[in-house]
């Protein structure tokens, strides 16, 4: 392979590498887990998230000062609930400022109205949230702060992308949650909770922002993590998935004519995108940043040892994982129609006890990853891998 072939190789690699920050995401994680919402008895649930033996509730003055709210912000308190913290953030902004209290209940907004209105508090908006939207208008946000309520997000990066829209450049994101911690978290948490801290860590990480600290000895059943807003995305070639930052004078951009094999084995959280095909159409959509179209490149990816899940048809991926759809097969379709080749192993079929009727109809299954890679290069590909 010539040296400079090599160079834009080792680039792209680098660039690859980075986190994914924008996903699709078309079904729900936890279907009905806020059915109990939708018409709550408000005095019920006041008794449950405004009691002392509820830790956020203890500890209420001390995560409101880590927030380090300044007067004169506008924060959004998003699955607003009974209104604890938005009470709270509204003394904390005074009167210039303003508290968004969000939350998917109407019954909800209109009882933080009523007690916010008896108590003099004027600085106090409700906005109705829908399942896969904040509803939030783009940059009015200085700080949003969702506490105990994450878990609740149905469509957690379709969400995340409204708040991101809804922050100003530089706000900053406030996650409160519980951990999960087989042994030690209680059963009921471990059962409601659909995951742990460094999951959701990552999902908030890949929809376009930063972590920058967290407040270890504040809580103890909670976390305390605060991010801030990274920069925009785009998506010019493969829509919602893999999204780039337009660098204009970057150095090694993108060239047509380049071939590139993809080494898919990365490990997918069942339920997520695997990240070697997000990789695929990361670097589709950085061709696309630089004014170049998806045939200016060609790309193949195999996929094998962990990544072999990711090309199961529905029905086969439900009956193993008990996930109604395989979330890959939309982001490998895309991929298809933009001329990726998109191979399984056979030998990783077999040693991971698929059978090949499992695997959806639009994916060959090849020989063996290693006759793909080997076959791709001496055809002049590149080899990325995809780990």
């Amino acid at each position: 392979m010539p040296r400079n072939m090599r160079l834009t190789i080792g680039a792209l690699a680098l660039a690859l590498a980075l986190p994914t920050l924008g996903y699709a995401q078309k079904q729900s994680v936890r279907p009905g887990i806020n059915d109990s919402f939708r018409d709550p008895n408000v005095d019920e649930f006041i008794g449950r998230f405004e009691v002392e033996s509820r830790e956020v509730f203890a500890r209420r003055k001390e995560i409101v000062a880590a927030c380090g709210i300044e007067p004169g912000q506008t924060v959004a308190d998003i699955g607003a609930g009974t209104g604890l913290f938005t009470r709270l953030f509204s003394d904390a902004v005074g009167k210039d400022g303003k508290v968004i209290a969000v939350d998917i209940s109407q019954k909800f907004l209109d009882r933080i109205q009523k007690t916010c209105r008896e108590t003099g508090r004027q600085n106090v908006e409700t906005v109705l949230c829908k399942d896969d939207s904040t509803e939030l208008p783009p940059g009015s946000v200085d700080v949003a702060f969702i506490c105990d309520a994450y878990h609740h997000f149905e469509f957690p990066y379709k969400t995340l992308a409204t708040l991101h829209r809804a922050l100003k450049p530089g706000g900053r994101f406030i996650l409160v949650e519980f951990h999960r911690i087989p042994g030690k978290t209680l059963e009921f948490l471990l059962n409601h909770v659909r995951a742990g801290q460094e999951a959701f860590e990552a999902e908030v990480a890949r929809s376009g922002f930063r972590k920058t600290r967290e407040e270890r000895e504040l809580l103890s059943e909670n976390y305390f993590d605060i991010f801030e807003k990274a920069a925009a995305l785009k998506f010019p070639i493969i829509a919602e998935y893999g999204g780039v930052v337009p660098l204009k004078a970057a150095a090694e951009p993108p060239r047509a004519g380049t071939k590139v094999v993809f080494d898919g084995t990365a490990a997918a959280t069942p339920g997520e995108v695997n990240k070697g095909l997000e990789r695929v159409a990361r670097l589709l959509n950085l061709y696309g940043s630089a004014g170049l179209k998806a045939d200016d490149v060609k790309i193949a990816i195999v996929l094998h040892g962990e990544a072999t899940k990711s090309v199961l048809t529905d029905a086969a991926y439900k009956s193993r994982f008990e996930i109604e759809r395989n979330p890959n097969l939309p982001l490998i379709r895309e991929l298809r129609k933009a001329g990726v080749e998109v191979f399984v192993c056979g030998q990783a079929l077999n040693y991971k006890g698929f059978a090949e009727a499992e695997v959806a109809d639009e994916i060959p299954v090849a020989a063996a990853a290693l006759t793909v890679l080997i076959n791709k290069q001496a055809d002049g590909y590149g080899y990325l891998p995809a780990h």
